[in-house]
């Protein structure tokens, strides 16, 4: 096969073709000439390391990136590739250019590689090359595979706990690593980090940023973007990861904005009443120009969808994997910050009858349409169904940011069963009641709630069931009531809240959607890889969640975040220092002799049926092993940071297998 490189300088994307029998010395009389004027190699390095992205049967895309002051011009850079580990022969022997209008990064698509093998790769400035990178094409659509092997991470922020983590995934063997977002966080706090991060990840310096009332700075221009992802790759760990295994990313909010939806960002409660198409696409940009995807960006087109990252990958006849973008095509949250005021009630801590009812007008005034109320936008779920529907291989992977299922929290029921509870601590004689109670308080809680006030509660329901126990009007009024009220929350909370309607369950007619969609069509094995909610999950995505006999249709597996403030700590933080919700502590954590306990996460168990395995309360990330019969995944819980020092190898403290078996959307915890 004749080598040809052809160039894409439009969306930046060179592409060379792999041929065999290639001398390391030379690459034949058909090889470019160096392109001219293109500096000394000797002023550059390659601080940033190497990479590989986007495996499939024949290709994969190379990336590196140039450092160093070069007048505004390019750099020569060689790329080599070769089946063996010391580059003895060569299948890619080819003169490239680093250009300053992509920030020197190199991004390369190697095509004509044989399927199912591995690649070794290096860059060259002169006679100096970069780290070795090993790579691994996918097998051939259709070819009998008996395993993968792969990892799924997500939330990495610099400004959080450790990276040993990265370290340990480096030392793995496997065909490939899912990111499924928060690759960088866009955002540098103000303030003190000891004790939050390890030592070795100094503070950073925005070049341009916004500033933020509590201190902290966002990025916003290009410059600002094309740091964040410098900083982040002088990492050893990161670098190590990146040269050890081929990388399938998508991005989530952090690359862009906490909480995006399209060009807006939600910063304050009226923030997104402004579009911010500049910043969406400086964000967008710099993350095409520094992550290995084979993906397209037209800078020609003056719209914030200017880059479609939503792909698909074959393996064999074992796995299909779906990579989503579940940021740039979606609608504003169904109920917006304007509307609240605040986060609270629009994305975190909603209540659960009203989003339904908001979500079901803006349908009905959109003629039954799933536009305005829709994550993936109708033309990517319209592409989602029609990779779904045709794909051939026994698993379906989908890699999904934000988590698929129903996390809901009934305060009426949670608070009635704290309360009995602590009767029961109180006076032992009243537990074998305590069941009876419980449902007799929340009964009289929710006649409250319903009349918009405690005042003139009677405790009718509650009163009867104490009655066999002895418990008379005068001793309730001394001792029951007392205790009952110093622990009742403003009458509002008296509700069943969604916890996070940033993810799917603040969309949940879509949700219902592509659930009825696998139903129909018989669609089995289907496994969603999510992130986004720094928290370990495993359970079954329903049908329907709010039908009196929900059925399972898939199954969604959520790592927690690789580095990042843990869900626990976001709502441990958020009862301490919020009296409106002090009332609700018991339910996130308690205090037992100095010692905190994670109640947080039984709390989740006991409203969610459906959730297998939940653990609030940790950093790490997720190994899975698929063969034809299960996908077996383990959860890596890794060790805290401590004194400012990441800890030692190994990094994983502890780990949890889940298993789905082929044939039934089930997770079992072993």
């Amino acid at each position: 096969m004749d080598r040809r490189q052809f160039l894409k300088w439009g969306s930046f994307l060179t592409v060379s073709v792999a041929t065999a029998g290639l001398s390391a010395c030379g690459g034949g009389d058909d090889d470019p000439p160096p392109p001219p004027d293109t500096g000394n190699p000797e002023n550059f390095n390659f601080l940033h390391g190497v990479a590989s992205g986007d495996p499939r049967p024949d290709s994969v895309v190379l990336w590196t990136r140039v450092e160093g002051a070069n007048g505004n011009r390019a750099v020569a850079v060689r790329l080599q590739v070769s089946t063996q580990a010391d580059f003895s022969t060569l299948v890619v022997n080819e003169n490239l250019r680093a250009l300053p209008e992509w920030d020197y990064t190199l991004r390369n698509k190697v095509t004509g590689l044989t399927a199912g093998t591995r690649y070794y790769y290096r860059f060259l400035l002169g006679q100096r090359a970069s780290t070795v990178g090993r790579t691994r094409t996918a097998a051939a659509a259709g070819t009998p595979l008996a395993q993968l092997r792969f990892a799924f991470v997500s939330c990495q922020d610099w400004n959080a706990n450790h990276w040993a983590g990265m370290e340990e995934l480096a030392q793995q063997d496997l065909d490939f690593i899912v990111h499924v977002g928060d690759y960088i966080y866009e955002a540098v706090p103000g303030g003190s980090r000891v004790g939050n991060v390890e030592d070795r990840h100094g503070m950073l310096q925005l070049p341009n940023g916004t500033a933020m009332p509590d201190g902290s700075v966002y990025a916003t221009t290009l410059a600002d973007y094309r740091y964040l992802y410098r900083s982040y790759r002088t990492d050893a760990r990161l670098q190590a990861l990146h040269a050890a295994h081929p990388m399938i990313a998508i991005w989530d909010d952090h690359e862009f904005s906490d909480n995006c939806w399209q060009d807006r960002q939600t910063y304050t409660s009226d923030d997104d009443l402004t579009p911010r198409t500049a910043r969406r696409r400086a964000a967008s940009q710099a993350w095409f120009e520094f992550l290995p995807a084979d993906v397209s960006l037209d800078t020609s087109n003056p719209s914030f969808q200017n880059i479609q990252i939503y792909r698909a990958f074959t393996f064999g006849n074992l796995a299909t994997l779906l990579m989503t973008d579940e940021r740039l095509y979606r609608a504003d949250h169904i109920i917006s910050e304007q509307t609240t005021g605040q986060a609270i009630g629009s994305t975190l801590l909603v209540p659960a009858a009203t989003l339904a009812s908001v979500e079901a007008q803006k349908i009905a005034a959109a003629g039954g349409a799933l536009t305005p109320v829709s994550m993936l936008g109708d033309t990517q779920r319209a592409w989602w169904q029609d990779n779904m529907g045709r794909a051939p291989t026994t698993w379906k992977l989908w890699g999904n940011q934000l988590s698929l299922l129903r996390m809901q929290v009934d305060v009426t029921q949670a608070i009635a069963r704290l309360i009995a509870r602590a009767l029961v601590l109180a006076n032992n004689a009243l537990a074998p009641a305590e069941s009876s109670i419980a449902t007799a308080l929340a009964s009289d809680l929710a006649a409250a709630r319903a009349a918009g006030s405690y005042a003139g509660l009677a405790y009718t329901a509650l009163r009867a069931a104490l009655a066999p126990l002895g418990i008379d009007n005068a001793t309730f009024e001394a001792n029951i009531r007392p205790a009952i009220e110093s622990r009742l929350p403003a009458i509002a909370l008296l509700d069943r809240f969604i916890l996070n309607a940033d993810q799917w369950d603040g969309f949940n007619a879509e949700r219902k959607n592509l659930m009825a969609f696998l139903k129909t069509n018989g669609i089995g094995n289907v496994v969603a890889l999510s992130g986004d909610i720094h928290a370990f999950f495993a359970g079954q995505v329903m049908d329907d969640y709010d039908a009196a006999t929900p059925a399972p249709v898939m199954v969604d597996l959520v790592t927690a975040g690789l580095s990042s403030n843990t869900l626990l700590s976001g709502f441990r933080a958020a009862v301490d220092s919020d009296q409106a919700f002090a009332a609700l502590r018991e339910l996130v954590y308690s205090n037992v002799g100095g010692t905190l306990i994670n109640t947080f996460d039984a709390t989740l168990r006991a409203f969610n049926p459906w959730l297998n395995h939940v653990n609030t309360n940790a950093e790490g990330y997720a190994l899975v092993t698929l063969t034809p019969g299960k996908l077996s995944c383990e959860f890596h819980v890794l060790k805290p940071v401590a004194g400012g020092v990441a800890p030692a190898q190994p990094a994983t403290d502890s780990t949890r297998v889940l298993e789905v078996a082929a044939g039934a959307p089930q997770v079992s915890v072993l």
